[in-house]
């Protein structure tokens, strides 16, 4: 990447930004409406966002919305709803080739803007809501796509020893609601709640590629500049730095492989430098097959099939989630504290350390290689309240001392241990 990100405001909440790479042929335009998350109004939220990608007011079937696309040399329409810490995401975006390609002159990233703000801001409605048979349709899909998420049985142990560690918060509440909040919403109450976030969301607008961002910039300025808005100021929760206690919690389920999750306040750290030595340990704790949790606790010790960490800094938890044989739960845990006692005692060489850190290195460079990742890696930034580049990061990553490292070790305290214990044989897909 050539250029630092570019941003600035093009009405009230309303952010444009450009990545510029010229090595792509090709341009991405995203959109992401970023809301906090609330129990009773994420079905709804997601609801909406999937009947958008459906087409337009000027797009009536998605024959219209695919002549569109084709017209625009295969543009591809994509949308998605995600989680980032306390807030909910709703992505849409449209990739195409750069406007040089055209065979007649004209550009196709401002077809791209014009679609994609179309889409956004033009929906095809019946009155004052979302057409039944296209919500219904919608609404069938969500309910089976959150009925499905206990199916996998490792994503469903770290979802539950979440929810638990953050009773009471918002990060706790699922990106698609219940199945009985998402069966109890209407096509009226979808439409009301889109209304209610394209005027209050915050809005993230990224144009990245090898193009020129200006045709993109001036379609949406002037889209927003028709739009009321009030942006939601958003404060965010306190969130405890140590576990009081220590909450152990067991179910059940028909699979062939137990799973165990080991939940761990981090302490929040609030300095960018605390933060990037979090990152740092736990990538050191069980981020790869160089790691404390693969090579002592699963090779040497073979008490799991697997075991590994992974930060969230925005929640301030840890999880180290494993699979295993019921039996040896009891040594497995002890094996997992033992661990992380020895990295909080700085029982670190300096070999492992350098190793861990090249596996950053090599993320970081590969960066650059997708479009889609760069924008996701600035949007999580901005969320943050930072934006540094990768090289950036990947400077302050080598310079992480093994103090550092170890006092990041010694603020983890256990909150919540989550096991589902297997329970008879289940099919493909249980573990």
């Amino acid at each position: 990447m050539t250029d630092p990100l570019q941003r600035r405001a093009i009405a009230d909440g309303v952010w444009f930004s450009c990545i510029h790479d010229p090595k792509f042929y090709h341009n991405s335009i995203s959109v992401t409406l970023v809301t906090p998350l609330e129990e009773g109004k994420t079905s709804a939220a997601a609801l909406a966002a999937y009947l958008l990608r459906m087409g337009s007011c000027r797009c009536r079937d998605m024959t219209e919305l695919e002549r569109r696309l084709a017209d625009l040399y295969g543009a591809v329409l994509d949308a998605d709803v995600s989680r980032h810490g306390e807030y909910q995401l709703l992505t849409f975006s449209v990739t195409g080739a750069d406007d040089r390609f055209a065979l007649e002159g004209e550009s196709i990233s401002r077809g791209c803007a014009e679609l994609l703000g179309e889409i956004l801001l033009e929906p095809k409605l019946e009155g004052e809501a979302f057409p039944q048979e296209a919500f219904r349709l919608e609404q069938q899909y969500l309910i089976d796509t959150i009925e499905a998420e206990i199916n996998d049985k490792r994503s469903y142990a770290a979802q539950r020893c979440t929810y638990e560690m953050g009773r009471g918060c918002r990060f706790a509440v699922s990106r698609y609601g219940t199945v009985q909040e998402a069966a109890a919403v209407t096509p009226a109450e979808a439409y009301r709640r889109y209304r209610e976030l394209i005027a209050t969301a915050r809005i993230e607008i990224f144009f990245s590629g090898c193009g020129s961002p200006a045709y993109a910039e001036e379609t949406f300025r002037h889209l927003f500049a028709g739009v009321e808005r009030a942006p939601l100021i958003h404060i965010p929760q306190v969130l405890p730095k140590a576990a009081e206690h220590i909450t152990v919690l067991q179910e059940s389920l028909p699979m062939s492989q137990s799973k165990l999750v080991m939940g761990f306040r981090t302490g929040l750290p609030t300095a960018r430098r605390a933060r990037t030595a979090a990152r740092v340990m736990t990538a050191l704790l069980g981020g790869s097959t160089g790691s404390r949790l693969f090579a002592n606790v699963r090779e040497r010790l073979g008490t799991c099939y697997y075991c590994s960490a992974r930060i969230n800094l925005l929640t301030g938890i840890l999880l180290v989630d494993c699979g295993l044989e019921q039996k040896n739960r009891r040594s497995l845990q002890d094996a997992i504290l033992a661990e992380i006692a020895d990295l909080a005692a700085g029982h670190i060489t300096a070999d492992e350390l350098e190793h861990i850190k090249l596996a950053f290195h090599s993320s970081l460079c590969s960066m650059g290689d997708s479009l889609a990742r760069l924008e996701g890696w600035y949007l999580s930034g901005l969320l943050q309240g930072e934006t540094v580049t990768p090289q950036q990061d990947w400077e302050e990553i080598r310079s992480i001392t093994r103090e550092e490292v170890a006092a990041a070790a010694a603020a983890l305290t256990l909150d919540t241990v989550f096991f589902l214990r297997a329970e008879g044989k289940a099919g493909d897909g249980d573990e």
